[in-house]
């Protein structure tokens, strides 16, 4: 059972398509790997819009992992 010549080129141009999407996704891997190396840390947020509110007993508490000591709550002034 002898492969035609048509089935011969349709076999070569599956294995060409699947070689050159392999190194097409290589290469934008790469290139997104070097573009994220460049970057050190995300941008920050932008600033508020609004001034904190001044409410008794009302305090901004730094985020989560900032290593900043959290500030007192207002207590009642005897």
């Amino acid at each position: 059972m002898a492969m035609t010549r048509r089935r011969y080129l349709v076999v070569l141009a599956a294995l060409l398509a699947l070689a050159v999407t392999g190194v097409y996704l290589r290469q934008r891997t790469s290139l997104a790997a070097t573009a994220i190396a460049g970057c050190a840390s995300p941008a920050p947020p932008p600033p508020p819009s609004a001034p904190p509110p001044k409410l008794p007993g009302f305090a901004i508490e730094p985020a989560c992992g900032t290593g900043a000591d959290m500030p007192k709550p207002a207590g009642k002034k005897k």
